[in-house]
Parts: structure tokens; C-alpha cells; sequence
């Protein structure tokens, strides 16, 4: 039995949303499992959803989508996102209508073994925008 939990938490990580942020894909108080093994054998993949831990004084994790890549250049302007200068299509993504006048542009280069993640629910969301890339 207690073998079964060691295993476990060598290959899985549970992660229960809280907020706002990954709505509608995932709604706040959602439970879930995620498994540890596939980033032993592969790089994330933009549109993966992750468990990140925020750089913030309780070092929570949160549940994240991989918007940027290594060596990538993602930029937010009135509630879009572009990479690499193109825009991106995000069918997952409650976006808010674009604020009037000119917001703006935030800009993250990322380097080598650099992610941008952001919630689903951007006008919730606390991520790159705020903390800056993950590795």
C-alpha cells in the first residue's frame, strides 16, 4: 500500500482549481490528476494544460496552458495574443471583448527552456503576464 502512494506521487500530481482562471475548460473547485511522465519524454506542447508553481510567497501550484515556447516572442494587446508576431487561435480562451484606445502591448521574449502560460480566463488569471516565464 504504501509503495502504491510513492508511485503515485512519482507519476502523478494533483491540482484542484481554484478561481476562476482556467474557466469554462475547467471550473473552480475542479479536481485533477496529472501525470508527471509525458515532460520526462517530450518538451510541453503549446495548448497543453500544466501545473506550474506561481512565484508567490505560498509557492501554490496552479493550472496553466502553454501559450509560448522556448525562443519564442509572445506579446498581449487588447485581450489578444500573438507569437512571434502572429496571432494566436485560441478556441479554448474566454476572451474579453477588446477595451477601447490603445492599450499597451506586453511583450515577453522567451529564452531557452522558457514557457508563457496563461489561464483560459484571462481577465482572472494571474500567469506569465504577471510573473513572467516558467521553466
Amino acid at each position: 500500500m504504501r509503495l502504491r502512494g510513492w508511485i503515485r506521487r512519482l507519476l502523478c500530481v494533483s491540482v484542484r482549481v481554484e478561481g476562476r482562471s482556467m474557466e469554462p475548460t475547467f471550473p473552480d473547485g475542479a479536481q485533477l490528476w496529472l501525470s508527471r511522465l509525458p515532460y520526462t519524454l517530450m518538451a510541453p506542447r503549446r495548448g497543453d494544460v500544466v501545473a506550474v508553481r506561481a512565484p508567490s510567497p505560498a509557492h501554490r501550484v496552479d493550472l496553466k496552458r502553454v501559450v509560448g515556447l522556448p525562443c519564442e516572442t509572445v506579446t498581449w494587446q487588447r485581450g489578444r495574443l500573438a507569437v512571434n508576431g502572429r496571432c494566436l487561435d485560441e478556441p479554448y480562451a474566454a476572451i474579453p471583448p477588446a477595451p477601447p484606445g490603445d492599450e499597451e502591448a506586453q511583450t515577453l521574449h522567451l529564452g531557452p527552456n522558457q514557457y508563457a502560460v496563461a489561464g483560459d480566463n484571462r481577465v482572472y488569471s494571474c500567469d506569465s503576464r504577471m510573473y513572467g516565464p516558467v521553466t
